[in-house]
């Protein structure tokens, strides 16, 4: 590896090829781990992080010690990842945007990925392909990433309209806004997400601007293992809410979607994940947004 590091100090880095032997590759976000197995380069990942459960194989390599695991998202120690020596750390969102700096400040590639857009994912995918020698993979991902997008986009064109309120979190209240990806798969299964003109990719909202919406579902983040909710102290905000939580809200009884009774659980660990889950993630919506009262 001193040849390949002594090479890149006199020649542009433009890529790695396939014949680079070995690459260490440091993933920060379970999206961009599932995105490496997806295009055959699993095997050039060294690190990734507590959340990396697609496929089923990385949780497994994890288990067998073949691949270290550097923290969880926002609590991951810079020296985890150095130690690692990775020729290439992939990082995600604007959470991750100080590890970033940090690490190329230090001369290690990054390739950051905001999940602003569906068109930026597509992007950062290719690029990864690109700069790792796996660019048919990577396009081939993308394309059928679409194809499925598409034919998600023709099942529920015919379906109503009904309004959304996704809360991404039921301490720090926000939705996904005018530069997520999330906005996009929900008016793709035919819905509207409320409040998403707003700038950002997750911008805060009030529960009295929630009310005032009066959204006819209400969807709310669940993983394996979640505990909450949390209301006080510092791991205020940690976890998931309830049902009951939503119902015994302040003017809760002017909502649509708890007088119907359409406050539902959905799959956070699979919605929010921008790479080869997005179809799967615009399945679970539309499933959750229409499911039988």
């Amino acid at each position: 590896m001193k040849v390949v590091w002594l090479l890149l100090l006199i020649v542009p880095h433009t890529g790695f090829s396939q014949e680079d032997l070995s690459l260490r590759i440091v993933s920060l976000a379970p999206n961009w781990s599932h995105t490496m197995a997806e295009i055959g380069a699993i095997d050039d990942l060294v690190g990734v992080t507590r959340y990396a459960r697609f496929p089923a194989e990385l949780p497994l390599r994890v288990e067998q010690k073949r691949i270290e695991v550097v923290g969880g998202f926002t609590d991951i120690a810079i020296d985890n990842i150095t130690r690692l020596k990775p020729d290439l750390v992939l990082t995600a969102t604007s959470l991750q945007l100080q590890l970033k700096a940090q690490l190329e400040a230090l001369g290690i590639t990054v390739i950051h990925m905001e999940e602003s857009s569906l068109a930026e994912v597509y992007q950062k995918i290719s690029l990864l392909g690109k700069t790792i020698g796996h660019q048919q993979q990577a396009d081939a991902l993308v394309s059928s990433i679409k194809t499925e997008l598409a034919e998600i986009a023709t099942q529920y064109s015919t379906y109503p309209s009904p309004k959304v309120y996704y809360e991404i979190n039921y301490f720090y209240k926000c939705v996904p806004g005018k530069h997520s990806y999330m906005t996009e798969l929900i008016e793709l299964v035919g819905a509207r997400a409320i409040l998403s003109e707003r700038d950002g990719i997750a911008p805060m909202v009030t529960w009295p601007e929630v009310v005032t919406e009066n959204p006819d579902v209400i969807l709310l983040p669940m993983w394996p293992n979640a505990t909450g909710p949390i209301f006080e102290g510092p791991q205020a905000g940690s976890g998931t809410t309830t049902i009951a939580e939503v119902h015994a809200r302040e003017d809760a009884n002017k909502v649509n979607a708890v007088n119907h009774n359409t406050v539902r659980f959905i799959d956070s660990a699979v919605t929010k994940q921008a790479g080869p889950n997005i179809p799967q993630a615009a399945r679970l919506l539309a499933e959750a947004i229409y499911a039988e009262q």
